[in-house]
Formats: C-alpha cells, structure tokens, sequence
C-alpha cells in the first residue's frame, strides 16, 4: 500500500510532476480540457482510472518552529491531545496569534518522536471539499492534474497518519464532522474566529499575554528592555489591548522608531485599542501603503514580492513587504506575505486611495494569460483574485468580475478547486448578465453546465449548456456552439424512446420516461465509486452538510450547489436526477432509514436492499446510543445505485474522553450549552464569594478546563450572584 510522507522534508516539491504545462484534469471518469477561452472540452474515458494508481507521496514544505511567547499552557494541551489523537481547537479574534500557535504545533510534534506527517493549512473559507483536495495534494502527487472524487479523497486520507493543522477554519457542523470522520487516524488542530468543534472535539479560547510574557514580547519589538519608568505605562498599553500580541508588536514598531512613546501609545490605546492599527499605517510611506493595499484588498492570500508588484507596480515591493512585517502589518510566512482576512475591512477603508482596482484587474488578468494555470504562483494570484472579485462586485463594477473571474477559473478548475471554480463562475454569470455581455453569459453557462454534469446535477447541465449553446448559435460562436455542443451529446441517452407511444400514454412518455432514461445511462456511464463518501457530502437537503458541496462520479445520489444561475445569486436549490418512478428497481435502491438499529441489524437491512456498508464509529454519542448507529449517509429515501455503499455511524461512547472547556466567564446558559454540546452533564451551584463585574457569570468549574473526562461525566460550575 502506498503511504503519505511520513516526516517533514526540509523543501517544498511540486505537487505535481509535470514536463509541460498541463490544459486538462480528470475527475473519474470524466476528462475535463481547457481549451483556449472558449471552454472545457469533456470527454468521457474508456478506463476509470483510481489515482491512487498513478500516485506517490510528495515532500512536504516544513513549518518553521517559532518563538513564541506565553503559550506554553496551549502548547502542553495540544500536544497532549495530539498524542490521544484528539481534535483539539484554539478560537479567538484577530490578533490573538491563532496562526502562529498553530505553526508552533505543527513545528513541534515531532518532539514526541511522532513519525508522521506534519501539514498546516489555511481553510478555503468554508469548503470543505476544497479544502479536503489541498490536503489529499499536499500530502501525495499525481503525473496529472486530478480531482479526486469524495470516495477516493476519503481512501487515500484514510492511509495518512499525520497531524493536521487547520487555520481560519468555518463551516457548519455537519461539514466538521464530515471533516473529522475522514481524518480519522490524523490528530487535527484547529484555529478559528470561535468554537466550531462541538461534541467532536475540546474548544479553547485564546486569551491575551500574561503580563510577564506581554512585556517580554514589547521588548522583542523594541529591541530593548523596558525601562523601570516606562514599566506602569507598559501595563497600562497591556491592559488597554487586552494583551493582544499584533497590537502589542504594533506598539513596539511605533516606539522602536521614535514615532510615539509607550506613555502616548497607552493613552490612546486605552481610548480605542484600534488606533494603533491606524497610527501604524499612517506612519507608512507612499510604497509601504501601496503594498498594504494590495495585501488589504486581496485579503487572505499570502503573496511573493514578485506578484506584488505585478498587480500594481511597488516599487521595492520585497523591502516594502518587509518592513510591513517588521511594523505588524502584515504576515510573513517564508517568501510569502498577507494579511488576515479579519483586518481586511478596517484597513481597506483606511487605503482606498492607495488601491488602483482598474490597474489590478488588468494587470493580474495579463500576467494570468501568460502563465501556466496549475504552477503554484497561479494559485497565489488566483487566491488574490478571489477576494479583488468580491470587492469589485460590492462596487457594481461587473466588467472587472467578468474579466477576473474568467481569468482565474482555468487555475481553479486544474487545482481541482471546485468549489471556488463554482463560486467564481456563478460570479461571472452574475456580472456577465449584469452587463448584458452575452458572449460572456455564453461562457459562464457553458462552465456552469459542464461543471454540473460532472457532478452529476443532470438538469443543471442540460439547462445551462442548452443556454450557452443557444446565445452562441445566436451570436454566431461557431467553435463555442460546437463544443458546447459536445459536451451536451454526453447527456444525450444511448437509445430513443419508442418512435410512436400510444396516444393515452404520450404524456406519462414526456414526463415519466424520458429523465428517467437520461439518469439511468448516465448512472451507466458514470458508474458507482465512491457513493458512500460522497454521500456523506450529499446535500444539506438530504440532512447532510450545506454549503455547496459537491459530487460526480458517485452514482445516482443527485446532488445541489450554488451554480449561480437562474436569477444570477448563485443559489439554485437541488434538482433530482435519478427519482424517476419507472427506474428499473434491478439499477436503483433507495436508501432504507438504519438509525437507531445495531450494526448488525443495519447490514441486514441494507444487504436486502442490495447496499453494503462502511462503518464509522465516534464517541460523541450517548451511552444509551451505544453499538447503534446514530447517523447515515446517504440520507435515507435517497435513491443510489444497487451495489453503492451507505456510510454509517456507530455510537460507541464507552470510555470516550473528551477536555473539558473552559466555560469560566459566560454566562450560566452559555456554559450549560458549551458542555452539553461536548457530550458532558452540568450541575450548576451559586456562589456570592465573587465580584459585582461577574454576576450572572461562571467564575469557577470542576473538573478545571483541559482536564480529559469519559463522555457523560458532570461538571459543577459556580454561578456569581453577586450581593449588594
């Protein structure tokens, strides 16, 4: 059996192994083709092909372990939880050093001699599926670009042992769990804006410095100690930021340059702690605002010096990009620099003089055209795209969507991030119509559709691609209505229906026969593999995760994205494809309700219906629900092909442990709802040994927070009820 990397390498390695610049990616057994600006080409090929055929395990770039202070506390819980391989998450605002803590971890776990692989990622927002290629990518390598289907993503991420590191993490529960039962044998961290773990996992915020650590880190900024004069106003800047450590740096760069003293800049924090971002940037020169600019409006990607300049001509941008980091401003991880989506708003209103959007979009567009889609530098400058598009549409300014979102879909189509390519194309489609630009409403419609027939969203493709073919007959794009064209004949069916029904019988024909016919040659084309991960995918109409998550090769389980088509918002609700009730019961099952029964009696039950099982086991269940199945995927009545596998869940509660959060400082129902939602009972107690400033507030919990307790165990908190 192939294994993903088992230790950290000192370089990164492509991802993947190519001679020439790749045009095509293949997703089962679909083969999807850039070809020039008209389109993708698909093609069905005659061999599917499993990736794990054409795979090896790829180099992973290691994270540097850095300095960091007053974290020792989270750094012992993390490893702790990454020895049980417990997910563990860390939540807190901007600032608060989430993204370092994390590095640190990810730096540190071979401290413990873990021979595994070691892998920190950003969250793509909230795609989940997105974010589950990046990985499957980060830890192996293909000799082509592939999108792996959810099957696949979830064998191949089943073989990894590693500790897995995600940032900035969002996303609904049913997606985190979905998230978690892939990663089954990987201790995953997480750092996100606030708890997202629930009963799958501990949830710790991050507070601000100790005051000990607060200083020792102003000094580092400063370069020297703090004086014994300077000390009191030192705690005051402390207090006043909460102990963020980005103010506190930012606090440290403005003194270290003789800009402000600590007196002053505690003074004004105390007044409003964000006037140190604004004191910082108006300390910058004209290229360094230029350059935070950049950064502000292309929130979230960590860019080279080089793409810097490129989008808008910065002059000296590496120098600019560094001492921004030096002042606090911006992120630095080893070439790369950005800034955390979080501050995107505060600092563009602050620099929308200083960003030139028209130059951006044409200048990113031109260097775009020039370059090989799936080299890394694309991703970055697709990543950079991805948040300019969101800026440009909040102005109206639909040309410059169109142009970046055809700019960057080829990249995000060959990266297999199809979920982004979705957004992006339902962007355009949006400005295209917006616009009254049909060749361009053409070619979004054509990717829209071509997209969904690959994810198997039938009546979406025919829709779309019937769309685009007609604007581009009407407007006289010969090759564009020829490959659109193309790609509809894969929906056409593979016999006709009878050439003369019965007159009684034609309109039981036309509604009945023929979708049932279409879904069941494309069940034939596509074929089954992996219908039971990609069920657990399926739609949140089905009880599983929302959020546009899609499927294509996993047989008849139909699914729904945002395809931004229709009205143009990019919201379009499900559609069935393989329901008919005249589908031959020989090809198609429906998915029989199996919670509640044991593992046993659920293969039973699916066996009669010609399905077999994968099983999941999780210990955020009940102890009455234990050795039952308490969830199920695909959802039952779904229709799947006969033979397709349905993931279930089975409760096994015994000695599951999960640390106790610490609820100390919420309320009495916020506290009540953080650990039942761990799996634990609650026994709340009064007490008026407390201040006035805490009533109605936990001021003391036991078992203490962190502590690691069977499922089902009680926690006593105290409730301040404050006397007059």
């Amino acid at each position: 059996m192939l294994e993903a990397h088992a230790r950290v390498l000192p370089e990164a390695a492509p991802l993947l192994v190519r001679s020439e610049a790749m045009s095509a990616i293949r997703y089962g057994n679909i083969s999807a083709e850039i070809t020039g600006d008209r389109g993708v080409r698909l093609a069905r090929l005659t061999r599917r092909q499993n990736p794990a055929e054409t795979l090896g395990s790829s180099p992973i770039e290691a994270v540097a372990a850095q300095v960091i202070l007053g974290r020792d506390q989270q750094l012992a819980e993390a490893r702790r939880a990454v020895r049980q391989g417990l997910p563990i998450g860390f939540h807190a605002g901007c600032g608060y050093g989430k993204t370092t803590l994390l590095q640190a971890i990810v730096a540190r776990a071979g401290d413990d001699a873990l021979e595994v692989s070691r892998v920190y990622l950003e969250a793509d927002g909230g795609r989940i599926e997105d974010l589950l290629q990046g990985l499957v990518t980060t830890l192996y390598w293909f000799d082509e670009p592939v999108k792996v289907t959810a099957g696949q993503c979830a064998q191949l991420l089943g073989r990894v042992s590693a500790v897995v590191a995600i940032d900035d993490l969002a996303a609904s529960p049913d997606e985190i769990g979905y998230l978690l039962d892939v990663l089954t044998d990987c201790s995953v961290v997480v750092g996100s804006a606030r708890p997202v773990l629930g009963r799958r996992g501990s949830s710790q915020d991050l507070p601000g410095l100790a005051d000990e650590s607060a200083v020792a880190l102003l000094e580092r900024e400063l370069g020297r100690p703090v004086a014994s004069e300077e000390l009191p106003a030192a705690t005051r800047l402390i207090a006043a930021v909460d102990g963020q450590p980005l103010h506190l740096r930012q606090a440290g760069a403005l003194a270290r340059a003789g800009e402000h003293s600590i007196e002053s800049l505690a003074q004004q924090a105390a007044r409003d702690p964000g006037s140190l971002d604004r004191l910082s940037i108006s300390s910058l020169g004209q290229a360094e605002r230029h350059a935070l600019a950049i950064l502000a409006f292309a929130a979230g990607a960590l860019l080279p010096a080089d793409l810097v300049d490129v989008i808008d001509q910065v002059h000296s941008a590496a120098e600019c990009l560094s001492s921004l980091h030096r002042r606090g401003l911006a992120e630095q991880r080893n070439d790369r620099f950005g800034l955390p989506a979080c501050k995107a708003s505060d600092y563009k209103q602050l620099l929308l003089d200083d960003f030139h959007l028209g130059a951006a979009v044409r200048n990113l567009c031109s260097w775009l055209a020039k370059r090989d889609p799936s080299a890394s530098q694309s991703q970055s400058a697709a990543d950079a795209a991805l948040a300019i598009i969101e800026s440009a549409a909040e102005r109206g300014n639909w040309p410059a969507v169109a142009q970046l979102a055809r700019a960057i879909e080829p990249v995000l189509c060959l990266a297999g991030r199809w979920q982004a390519w979705q957004h992006v194309l339902g962007k355009g489609l949006d400005a295209a119509t917006a616009a009254a630009d049909s060749d361009a409403e053409a070619f979004f419609s054509h990717q829209l559709g071509s997209l969904a027939l690959c994810q198997d969203r039938l009546e979406d493709a025919l829709r779309l691609l019937r769309h685009a073919l007609t604007i581009r007959e009407h407007i006289g794009d010969l090759a564009g209505a020829e490959l659109s064209r193309g790609n509809l004949q894969l929906l056409e069916p593979l016999e006709s229906p009878p050439p003369h029904p019965p007159r009684s019988d034609r309109r039981h024909v036309r509604r009945g026969f023929v979708p049932t016919l279409l879904g069941l040659v494309i069940l034939i084309a596509l074929g089954a593999g992996g219908a039971a991960i990609a069920g657990a995918l399926h739609h949140s109409s089905h009880g599983g995760p929302a959020g546009g998550i899609s499927h294509g090769t996993g047989g008849s389980t139909s699914t729904s994205t945002s395809t931004g088509t229709g009205t143009g918002t990019g919201t379009s609700t499900s559609t069935s494809t393989s329901t008919s009730t005249s589908t031959s019961t020989a090809t198609v099952a429906s998915v029989p309700n199996v919670i509640g029964q044991t593992q046993s009696e659920a293969t039973s039950t699916l066996q009669a219906q010609q399905l077999t099982e994968t099983v999941v086991t999780t210990g955020a269940c009940a102890p009455k629900d234990d050795n039952d199945v308490v969830s199920q995927s695909p959802a039952p009545g779904t229709s799947v092909t006969v033979g397709s596998a349905v993931a279930i869940t089975v409760c096994n509660s015994v000695n599951a442990m999960v640390d106790v959060d610490n609820v100390v400082g919420q309320t009495q129902s916020e506290a009540t709802s953080i650990l039942q939602g761990q799996g634990l009972t609650v026994t709340p107690t009064s007490t008026s040994d407390c201040g006035g400033g805490d009533d109605g507030n936990v001021v003391t919990q036991e078992p203490a927070a962190g502590t690691p307790v069977e499922s089902g165990s009680d926690v006593t908190i105290a409730v301040c009820i404050a006397t007059s």
